[in-house]
């Protein structure tokens, strides 16, 4: 491992003690992959922080991301009962 890894700021702040993380992070948190990652944001269910212009990085605030997973508990689309085949 290279000291500029050891050392990086990045590093030195577990993801779930950050206030906003990356997309690499987010999907981790969500434990989910980034393509289905993406697809959320894409569909609107998780919201990118607006950062200044010319910031080129997308970030997620950890906040709305528990709020996520809150909601998708609460919303799971869990079958308890077999689904009946049509014919």
């Amino acid at each position: 491992m290279s000291v500029d890894a050891i050392s990086s700021p990045r590093n030195a702040i577990p993801p779930t003690d950050r206030v906003l993380v990356s997309e690499d992070d987010a999907a981790v948190l969500l434990s989910i992959s980034k393509p289905t990652f993406r697809k959320y944001v894409a569909m609107g269910l998780i919201a990118r922080v607006e950062m200044p212009a010319g910031t080129r990085r997308n970030l997620y605030s950890v906040d709305e991301l528990r709020a996520f997973t809150s909601r998708l508990s609460r919303t799971s689309d869990v079958r308890t009962q077999p689904v009946e085949a049509t014919s």
